[in-house]
């Protein structure tokens, strides 16, 4: 296990003092589980999660009856789900279900518009909270007002959850790990990442709504007061570096591909959690990119992205980007199981170097819904080894390699090419 730095002006905490048994009506609430990434989320904790006290939580009655319902007739044992009533609009119902749990799993999304109600609750109420978060300007703001009062109230707050950013972030974790197996002293050493995406599927609505609200703000989420996401920005702190890639487009050789710079929340990520590592090396660089395979798709890329930012600054056209695709709705199962996802992680330092993959299924939803169920699953039956670290943290310091292991069982591969 990669050791986290004990120091607080990191942002993270690290008491040895372990969280007494729960004695917590639900071990893990799935709030938003009536919505399409969030039955998923439930449907996966039931099947694979039975013995755990589990409930689904959401402002319509009558819908989450009804999603009950069709997980009993799935299996009797789901009888033992819990219902609960709980509405973002209302702070003392949020509390309420904060208070009942021990892990409460968000897929009420876009999460700048629906989801601080559910981080203020968890962190006054000392409750382990995951999302699927792929919003910088959120999650910056999340840690500048509760990270201080989860740490006091032991809370861990682990946003991007999702594809958005596990395979990047415990992909990167790995690889780093299996360097530092070749490498004499890496602590003290330059060390260069790069990560490289190519996936196949269709997006949700959900997704869609999220990446519009982005790109509608993006210019409040390049400001320089950013705190969480870029805290050392490539200054030097405590004697180690954490630089952003130069922004290069070029053509991967060994990949043969096309590597285009991919500016989503996941490079923000990475070294947000190697600001959290020392083994990271004193001097730590991350580039991001997506794998196109040719010239072209790039560039009709590039213009389709620059089109939507620009369309997403005025009200009218950003409403009509909107409406292009409904919150709510999703591919079918047949689009689900044709879709795929394989990441790249180049770890190099000295004259060593590592090439690590992460490869799954369905990125949008299968994986993604996979992915938030065993960090929840990891929160639960983990947590007497966990690192005792708290505040707003990434998933690679929250859980590590607790969550690799899990993630590995359940069909989601790590290895060293």
């Amino acid at each position: 296990m990669i050791a986290v730095l004990p120091n607080n002006k990191n942002g993270i905490s690290t008491v040895p003092t372990k969280k007494k048994k729960s004695t917590r009506q639900y071990d893990i609430t799935v709030f938003g589980a009536t919505g399409f990434t969030g039955k998923l989320t439930i449907e996966y904790l039931a099947k694979h999660a039975p013995k755990l006290k589990l409930a689904i939580a959401g402002r319509d009655q009558n819908k989450l009856l009804a999603l009950k319902n069709e997980l009993v007739a799935l299996d009797r044992r789901n009888e033992q789900i819990g219902v609960e009533i709980a509405s973002i609009d209302d702070e003392a119902s949020m509390a309420n279900l904060a208070e009942k749990t021990q892990v409460l799993a968000t897929t009420v999304g876009p999460y700048m518009h629906y989801g601080e109600a559910a981080v203020k609750a968890c962190a006054d109420k000392g409750t382990d909270y995951l999302d699927l978060t792929g919003e910088p300007e959120f999650v910056d703001t999340m840690y500048r007002k509760y990270d201080t009062v989860a740490r006091a109230t032991k809370a861990r707050i682990i946003h991007c959850c999702g594809f958005d950013s596990i395979p990047h972030d415990l992909g990167v974790l790995y690889a780093v790990q299996q360097l530092n197996e070749q490498v004499d002293d890496m602590v003290r050493k330059k060390v260069v990442v790069n990560g490289y995406v190519r996936a196949g599927g269709k997006i949700s609505g959900g997704t869609w709504h999220s990446a519009v609200n982005a790109f509608s703000r993006m210019t409040k989420t390049l400001s320089p007061k950013q705190s969480w996401m870029n805290l050392t920005r490539g200054k030097e702190i405590d004697g180690r570096r954490i630089i952003t890639a130069k922004p290069v487009i070029f053509y991967h050789r060994k990949l043969k591909s096309w590597a285009v710079p991919f500016p989503t929340i996941d490079g923000q990520v990475v070294r947000r959690s190697a600001e959290l590592f020392e083994q990271y090396g004193r001097n730590f660089t991350y580039g991001h990119n997506v794998l196109v395979k040719n010239l072209p798709k790039v560039l009709m890329g590039l213009s389709g992205v620059s089109a939507i930012m620009a369309l997403s600054q005025f009200n009218w056209t950003k409403q009509k980007l909107l409406d292009w695709m409904p919150q709510g709705e999703g591919p079918t199962m047949s689009e689900r199981e044709r879709a795929w996802f394989k990441v790249v992680i180049r770890a190099r330092c000295d004259s060593h170097s590592v090439m690590a993959t992460v490869k799954g299924g369905d990125p949008g939803y299968g994986e993604t819904s996979k992915m938030l169920a065993e960090s929840a699953i990891t929160l639960v039956k983990d947590r007497d080894h966990l690192e005792s670290v708290y505040g707003v943290l990434t998933p690679a310091a929250a859980m590590g390699n607790h969550l690799i292991d899990r993630l590995q069982d359940a069909g989601i591969r790590f290895s060293v090419e």
